[in-house]
């Protein structure tokens, strides 16, 4: 199992490592092997036809089951798509130029709040070119190097336009708080200051597909975690008091985060660092158990034939609100195809690590009119799908504070059902059994399935 700092699962160099097909750096050639869109459209026909329809006119939508599965569809976009909302990443930056985004990126309102003496930069791990240090007027430092926050926008708001994928909300303005390096290092200093932003800013929703680093779980009992989490915890109740519904992703470690166990990743910097530590319920993942967020965990391709266990191979849960389409490599049909299709720029990390791996999982990187777009799975990518949809309700009733538009999103989930003789995948699998259920919440999957119809309305 992967564990990245930025969460998304199994992404990147660690699929494959998975599957032992990762070619050296020597042998990677410069030129790319991602397949055009005609053809990993006729991958996704053959793949899903029958179950998943087209939600939308966009060349890549035949690939979008994640949005036929929550109805994110050209019939709910007629109703409401989003205009008028303001949604904050706070990620790794979001690419400047890629044209599946870009033209609903609110740039003057970007910022990075990665700094100089940022942990990464001064370990060599990051290019300093990302610290912005809270200048909001050096855009420059706002792009994206990595690839992660603009997959994640992507979903949320890839505008109707002929090009590529559509988001949940499409006609939704997101704004780029970036806080996390070229290699995934999400600082809490930065997490913080995004998160104040955010609240200066007045955005409607804002999204942490992330964990703050450097600790996966603090814990009260340690002086310097407890601090650390009273900064995030005070940053995030000033969001919300002006008006910000906070939604963040549940994590990549298999953990019930009501009833954890063990970390075996904190602290993940300085390197090599990690110790084995006993956690229990006076630790908490931060920002999955903020007060007043919405925390997602992630399913597969719920309703294809002879996939059930609905629940992602490597989500956390417990502390769960509601579920989303996150992606599971080979969980459905036995391809990458399984994972969730959105923007990345073509010069990311993210790019440089998959586009090599065509040959093996065809597909897993895709030009569309000259831009880029990859498959990736976590819960990195369900939480932007429920940031999506709370766009919609704030579409729908822009009056609504950010209380009232998550009990909506979780009032109209689809509820879900614990999976059926559950039982743990592995050793490292702490899901021990999946619980609730009597008034519609699961441990598993919280309220349900997001509902991009409800939420317009529908």
């Amino acid at each position: 199992m992967s564990r990245r700092r930025i969460v998304a699962a199994v992404g990147a160099a660690a699929l494959a490592v998975l599957m032992g097909t990762a070619p050296s750096a020597s042998s990677q050639e410069s030129a790319t092997t991602a397949i055009p869109a005609a053809a990993a459209v006729e991958i996704c026909e053959e793949l899903w036809a029958g179950t998943f329809e087209a939600p939308s006119s966009e060349p890549l939508a035949e690939c979008q089951w994640n949005m036929a599965l929550i109805g994110a569809d050209d019939e709910t976009r007629a109703a409401e798509a989003g205009a008028g909302v303001r949604v904050g990443i706070i990620d790794s930056g979001i690419d400047l130029e890629h044209p599946d985004i870009a033209p609903n990126l609110d740039v003057d309102a970007s910022c990075s709040f990665i700094a100089s003496d940022d942990p990464a930069i001064l370990g060599g791990l990051a290019p300093a070119s990302e610290a912005g240090n809270g200048d909001c007027t050096n855009k420059a430092a706002v792009d994206d190097i990595n690839g992660h926050g603009t997959h994640v926008a992507s979903i949320v708001a890839s505008p109707v336009n002929g090009l590529g994928v559509a988001g949940v909300a499409p006609e939704a303005t997101v704004v780029a708080l970036k806080a996390c390096t070229e290699n995934g290092f999400c600082f809490a200093y930065a997490v913080v200051d995004a998160l104040r932003a955010a609240g200066d800013l007045g955005l409607d929703v804002v999204n942490l597909s992330l964990f703050a680093d450097p600790y996966l779980y603090y814990c009260g009992n340690d002086a310097e975690q407890r601090a650390i989490a009273k900064q995030i915890t005070a940053a995030a109740r000033y969001a919300q008091q002006r008006g910000v519904l906070i939604v963040t992703s549940n994590g990549n470690e298999q953990d019930d985060l009501q009833h954890p166990t063990e970390d075996h990743i904190s602290p993940d910097f300085p390197l090599d660092t990690a110790i084995e530590r006993a956690v229990g319920n006076q630790c908490r993942v931060l920002p999955a158990e903020l007060p007043g967020a919405v925390t997602v965990s992630a399913t597969g391709p719920i309703g294809y034939p002879g996939y059930t266990m609905n629940i992602a191979e490597y989500s956390s849960v417990g502390s769960t609100e509601v579920a989303a389409p996150g992606g599971d490599y080979f969980s459905a049909t036995d391809t990458v195809q399984d994972a969730i299709l959105a923007a990345t720029p073509m010069d990311g990390a993210i790019w440089a690590q998959l586009d090599p791996l065509n040959a093996v999982f065809p597909g897993i990187t895709v030009i569309d009119q000259g831009a880029g777009f990859v498959y990736l799975n976590g819960t990195s990518m369900a939480a932007p799908h429920a940031t999506g949809v709370a766009a919609l309700i704030v579409g729908q009733h822009p009056g609504w504070g950010p209380s009232a538009v998550r009990a909506a999103l979780m009032r109209g989930a689809t509820p879900l059902a614990c999976p059926v003789d559950w039982e743990p995948l592995s050793p490292d699998d702490e899901r021990l059994r999946c619980y609730g259920g009597s008034d519609g919440w699961t441990s598993f999957f919280g309220h349900g399935l997001v509902n991009a119809r409800s939420a317009a309305g529908l």
